[in-house]
Order: structure tokens, then C-alpha cells, then sequence
């Protein structure tokens, strides 16, 4: 106290002061696309597996919680990326927002993202504003932004550009999980009722788990549809890369509009019949079908839809873990190196007055405390593990309840 008294007397109070009081920096703002961190899940490989297993899952709760890549260690391979996706710091320079990813477009172009209130495509027409377009539901319109200036045709759903209210990250056995909590209301006043919206990926060796609960807090019913925009990346020869598809029946396209024109096709011996269980070669196929009708493994838990890539040393399998999840949308362009494979509810464009019957569109009414869930399951395998084949039951919950 002598001291500070006889230096505060020389006037050096202050330069005291700096050195031995501390400073409280002001806490970082958050940098990543949407305005908010990214999260990454982590995980230390098994030193004695020898088999493919996931290490790391990055996600983008500022953007609707996409998963925007997957890591894997592959036995002479070494680290993989997963999914077809830029770096984070070149995913946040395109995630703006703005002109081409206005209303989240961009989000649907890579990475995997999540599908609300609807999956896929909706059609309609332009409002008086034309900065939207609108369809009818049971009598209501709905109103939703276009893919691009001038569509008809709508973004694959509102949640691509939105940010979670919360987050938090937990240790499960062998990996990590995170939830996002997503209020979503009534997506600004462009659906019927309000709805809260909760996301939990589980990252293990060999399973990433995405589980989806939809809640209608209203006081109204409201039409609802998830689904999943995974794109995977295709490594090395894609001739090479094997295709699986549980289903020979696919929704025919109207092609004048490009858009479901109400029926279904049966593909059995035809080119697009994906259902073999060893795979089909994808060659030079230029695919962009939604299946339908899907067909249950024997040994599994769902209908499986399978990747095998010889060039990447490992094969994925997708199964839907809920019987609501009644369609498998595959996109996977000949001249591209990825291929997407959708699990959705719902098929495109199910407010379109092409359907006879609402209960082929796939779209589940909620009605006021009812809860719907979506849940997909991906793994990753060796290649010398024998390929799942296609039965004709279903293990699967079936994904909505009521809230007691």
C-alpha cells in the first residue's frame, strides 16, 4: 500500500493500475454462417477396429442445423470426407442470406440439410408482392418464397436460413450428440399454426443418428413434412460406385411442368430399377427419381438404401427409422461427382391439385399438442461386408403422437 501510495504521488498510479489489476476481454461474436459457431462433434478412432469409422460430424445451427460435413477414417485411406461440401470458412464467405441464397437456397447445394415444414418442391403462384407465391391446404392459403426470382416453385423449406434459439452437446457411448431447439412459430406468418422444432444428431463409430420432433403449440391444425438433403460425395471412378434403392416404383414427373403428375410408375426391368441388392452401377446414369412403396430388409431395422464406393474403400447405408417417412428422392447427375439421397415425408408439390387422395402426398396433418417425428439412421462399412436385402415388412415407429 506504501508502494501504490508513492507511485499514485509520482503520477504513476495508473501505469500500476494496468499492470496489476486484470482486464476482462470482451467475449468473441460469434463467426460462423448464419451468425452463430459451428459445432463439431468429435471422436477418437478405435486404435484395433481396422473397419471404416465416423470421426467427426461439423454442424451449422445458424443455418437450420445443416450437417455440413462427416468425416471418416478409412482403412488405407485415411481421413474422408463424407459429404460433398466446401470448408466452413468457404461455406460461410456463399451462406449470406442474400441474392442467390436468399430465403437459404444455397444451404440445399451441399452438405446435408434439413427439410421443414415440408420436403422437396411446392408449387403455386405468384402474390400481389411477387417476392412469394402460394398454394391452398384444407381451404387456407400458405404462403412460401420461391426457388429464385420469378419461380413457381418453391425452396426445399423454411428452416434452411434460420438460427437455433439453444444448443448444447452431450457424451453418448463411443461419440458425441448435439441438440438445437428451434422456435420456429409460425415461420413468420407464413404457416397456419405455431411449431417448435427440436434437432439431435448422435455421432458413434459406426452410426450418425438424426432424430427430428416436430410440435404443434398452436391453436390451429397445421400440414407438416420433414425430410434430408444429404449430398455424398462420390470418390474417385463413379462408374464404379454401386446404387441401392428399396423400391421398383417411382412418382412420374409431368415433364412439361416438372412436376409429379399424380401417378406412379413400376420400374421392375426398367433402367431405373435401382432394387438389386448387390447395387446397380451407376455408370452413366443420370438419375432424379422419387421412389415410393418402400420395401423393408430382411435384417434390418427400415428400407435401406445403400452407396458402395470401391474408390473410398467403405459403402453407406441410409435407413429411415419412422414409417411416415414414405419416400427416397435420388439425385445424382452424370456429369457430377455426388449423389443425394432423400429421406422425406412427403413427396413434391403435395398441395398440387394433381393428387386424388391427400394420403399419397405423405404430408401429415397436426393438430393442436400433437407431436411428429422423423428419424433417419446413416452407417458406414466395409466393403467386404454383404449387402442388406430387400423384404416386404416394416420394423419402424410410426412418428406421430399426441402430447398428454
Amino acid at each position: 500500500m506504501l508502494f501504490a501510495a508513492h507511485e499514485r504521488g509520482h503520477g504513476n498510479y495508473h501505469i500500476l493500475r494496468a499492470k496489476v489489476l486484470p482486464t476482462n476481454p470482451e467475449p468473441a461474436e460469434p463467426t460462423g454462417p448464419g451468425g452463430q459457431d459451428a459445432i463439431t462433434l468429435q471422436r477418437t478412432p478405435s486404435a484395433f477396429n481396422g473397419e471404416p469409422e465416423f470421426l467427426s460430424a461439423t454442424l451449422l445451427p445458424g443455418r437450420g442445423m445443416n450437417l455440413l460435413q462427416l468425416t471418416a477414417a478409412v482403412p488405407g485411406h485415411g481421413e474422408v470426407p463424407i459429404l460433398f461440401s466446401p470448408s466452413l470458412s468457404a461455406a460461410d464467405r456463399v451462406l449470406t442470406g442474400s441474392g442467390d441464397d436468399a430465403n437459404g437456397s444455397v444451404s440445399a447445394t451441399f452438405g446435408a440439410a434439413l427439410l421443414v415444414p415440408w420436403a422437396g418442391r411446392l408449387s403455386g403462384v405468384s402474390t400481389s408482392s411477387s417476392s412469394t407465391i402460394e398454394s391452398v391446404w384444407q381451404g387456407q392459403r400458405l404462403t412460401f418464397p420461391p426457388a429464385h426470382a420469378g419461380a413457381t416453385s418453391s425452396t426445399l423449406g423454411l428452416l434452411l436460413d434460420l438460427p437455433a434459439d439453444s444448443v448444447s452437446t452431450d457424451s453418448i457411448p463411443d461419440g458425441r450428440s448435439a441438440t438445437a431447439i428451434y422456435h420456429v412459430g409460425s415461420f413468420s406468418g407464413d404457416w397456419p399454426s405455431m411449431m417448435n422444432l427440436s434437432v439431435l444428431v448422435e455421432l458413434s463409430g459406426r452410426t450418425l443418428d438424426l432424430t427430428v420432433t416436430a410440435q404443434n403449440i398452436g391453436q390451429v391444425s397445421m400440414p407438416v413434412g420433414i425430410g434430408w438433403h444429404p449430398v455424398f460425395a462420390l470418390h474417385g471412378n463413379r462408374a464404379n460406385v454401386q446404387l441401392t434403392i428399396p423400391s421398383i416404383t417411382r412418382v412420374e414427373i409431368d415433364h412439361r411442368t416438372g412436376m409429379p403428375s399424380g401417378k406412379t410408375d413400376l420400374l421392375q426391368g426398367a433402367s431405373g430399377n435401382l432394387i438389386r441388392a448387390r447395387g446397380t452401377h451407376l455408370d452413366d446414369l443420370d438419375l432424379n427419381a422419387t421412389y415410393t412403396d418402400l420395401q423393408s430388409s430382411i435384417l434390418g431395422d427400415g428400407p435401406i438404401a445403400e452407396i458402395r464406393d470401391p474408390s473410398a474403400g467403405y459403402g453407406l447405408r441410409l435407413t429411415p427409422l419412422t414409417a411416415n417417412i414414405k419416400f427416397l428422392r435420388v439425385v445424382a447427375p452424370a456429369d457430377k461427382p455426388w449423389i443425394a439421397i432423400e429421406p422425406d415425408t412427403n413427396v413434391d408439390d403435395p398441395f398440387g391439385h394433381e393428387w386424388t387422395s391427400p394420403d399419397q402426398t405423405g404430408i401429415v396433418t397436426l393438430q393442436p399438442g400433437e407431436t411428429m417425428q422423423w428419424r433417419v439412421r446413416l452407417e458406414i462399412f466395409s466393403l467386404a461386408t454383404p449387402s442388406v436385402a430387400p423384404a416386404t415388412s416394416a420394423s419402424m415407429t410410426s412418428g406421430v403422437t399426441k402430447t398428454q
